[in-house]
């Protein structure tokens, strides 16, 4: 009786014993009884009823080495045996709900040498450790999967359950170690390979989807763009609305970053038409966060480049909402992150601290992988912009290699330009135009294009700080007013209207000072006579106030 009972475990149900001993429940309830009383083996814990309503004593080992002992005892058919009785008890014992006994299943069938139905436990368990954000636990689990199934030879029904594995292996390393984890990407590739073999599994959609990230994050966008065009006529040949939901917010991302953000807009806008709260699991059966959330942030990021202030701050705030109704801890942290970054673009330092804090603080429950180092470095940048002092210039730099060490590039120019400016404000005008120099070379190498004339203004703005005390200054005041020029041009292109009005602020100031006024004054009131809102933005009181002494 103990034998059996550690096959189960160091605790075990007495009626799962009784089962595989093929006793009467109440003669083993007796024996467990007596080795308790008497020898002290066992403990009794609790008594439970299992999902099928039949009645069990719950019971311990007093020490796991008794457990052990008994357990190492047994031969291998008699433990495989025993192993596959066991499994079989619980299963009838829980029945539909045998996901809750999951992680214990596997372990036995594997005793068991099953490996297909292992295999299938380890599955069944590695969703359940994703349902409750465990993804580390997910990570090991579908990797013991993986080792069952190399034990079986090639088959469609093989390759079903490894097709499985694998996207949930993907996705858990992308949510703990990072998007471009070389090992997310190998098990992406496999299961893309995997349904490809196959043809016409729907989980095709979730495989390209995890392609496209990895290749994204790695602003690899002419790749990431090509495997988004597969998943959009994936998507219109089934005409749901989550596929197609899918498609536009991951080829909107690609749009924005390269600079066609109305484009991106386009597609974003499309998206949230279709998409609808009741969809949230479904998403998460195919992405590792909820992409109406998603669509929400990323949308309110091109609204303000749209020079729509007003209308990105509103949508942000409402994908937090959404993703702190659905507490999914992923979905969460990139709201709050997005948040973060809408308030950077603002210049609202101390609101943007706030947000990327939020992001900390789920971070003491749950592993965020790359959100986190984003949110570090982003909140590491708000400090440097408030106090731009030796050590706080440190740390952004720090944070900043953090998130590039583990192979990230998305969004890297972003900071390379925040991070350049930020040296301006510290008076290192040298280390500014070098990190300036190394976005512009960044731009060139991977097509990055939305901040793009901003890197060409903060430039001129660098470029005249470092001439303000020297000999240099009409030359540098050319050289600065070519960048000006450049960042308009390429604004205007993207219809990046918060672009346009910064270039736009700085041009004119410089001709303020050279006695341009006329022409400083009829600019920049043409571009903020666009404007309809986010009149209290600093850029718009910014722009308001040298009008304001041109105007005198």
């Amino acid at each position: 009786l103990l034998t059996a009972a550690s096959v189960q475990g160091s605790e075990f149900d007495s009626a799962v014993v009784a089962q595989v001993l093929n006793l009467e429940a109440d003669e083993v309830e007796e024996r467990l009884e007596k080795l308790e009383r008497v020898f002290a083996f066992v403990k009794l814990t609790s008594d439970a009823e299992f999902p099928n309503h039949e009645l069990t004593l719950k019971y311990r080992f007093v020490h796991v080495l008794y457990q052990n002992a008994l357990y190492a005892s047994l031969r291998a058919t008699r433990k495989a045996t025993l192993s596959r009785d066991v499994a079989l008890a619980l299963e009838a014992c829980y029945g539909a709900r045998s996901a809750n006994v999951a992680n214990e299943l596997a372990l036995l069938w594997e005793a068991a040498r099953d490996y297909a139905r292992a295999s299938d436990s380890f599955l069944q368990a590695a969703h359940h450790a994703t349902q409750g954000n465990t993804h580390q636990e997910a990570v090991q689990l579908a990797r013991r999967g993986l080792e069952a199934l190399r034990k079986l030879p090639e088959t469609p029904e093989r390759n079903q359950r490894e097709l499985g594995l694998q996207l949930t292996l993907g996705f858990s390393l992308q949510d703990v170690q990072s998007w471009v984890a070389p090992e997310a990407g190998t098990a992406f590739n496999r299961a893309q390979q995997l349904c490809e073999q196959m043809g016409g599994d729907p989980r095709l959609l979730a495989a390209l989807g995890g392609v496209e990230i990895y290749h994204l994050l790695r602003a690899e966008y002419e790749t990431a763009q090509g495997l988004c065009e597969q998943m959009r006529q994936l998507a219109e040949q089934t005409q749901e609305s989550v596929p197609l939901v899918v498609a536009s917010v991951l080829g909107g991302v690609i749009h924005y970053f390269r600079g066609a953000v109305l484009a991106a807009r386009q597609q974003f806008e499309y998206a949230l038409a279709l998409d609808r709260r009741e969809y949230h699991e479904a998403y998460l059966a195919i992405s590792n966060e909820n992409l109406g959330t998603k669509a929400r942030r990323d949308h309110s990021q091109c609204l303000w480049h749209l020079g729509y202030a007003d209308q990105a701050l509103a949508l942000v705030h409402e994908a937090v909402t959404l993703a702190e109704q659905a507490a999914h801890p992923f979905s969460l942290s990139g709201a709050y992150l997005a948040a973060g970054l809408s308030y950077l673009l603002l210049r609202d330092w101390p609101s943007s601290q706030r947000q990327n804090e939020k992001v900390f603080a789920l971070a003491e429950q749950y592993v965020l992988g790359d959100v986190l180092n984003y949110a570090k470095t982003n909140h590491a940048m708000a400090l440097a912009y408030q106090e731009p002092t030796e050590a706080a210039i440190e740390r952004a730099k720090q944070a900043l290699a953090s998130l590039r060490a583990n192979g990230v590039t998305m969004a890297i120019t972003q900071s390379l330009v925040m991070l350049g400016e930020v040296f301006g404000k510290a008076g290192r005008y040298a280390e500014g135009l070098e990190t300036i120099a190394e976005a512009l070379a960044l731009v060139e190498h991977t097509g990055e294009r939305f901040w793009e004339a901003e890197l060409w203004r903060i430039k001129g703005e660098l470029l005249l700080q470092a001439a303000a005390s020297n000999s240099q200054a009409s030359r540098a005041q050319a050289e600065a007013e070519g960048c000006y020029n450049q960042a308009l041009e390429i604004a205007r292109r993207q219809s990046a209207k918060a672009w346009e009005l910064r270039a736009t602020t700085s041009l004119p100031r410089m001709w303020q000072h050279q006695g341009k006024t006329a022409e400083a004054r009829q600019m920049l009131a043409e571009i903020y006579g666009w404007f309809t809102e986010g009149f209290d933005t600093a850029d718009l009181q910014e722009a308001k106030a040298l009008l304001a002494e041109l105007q005198s």
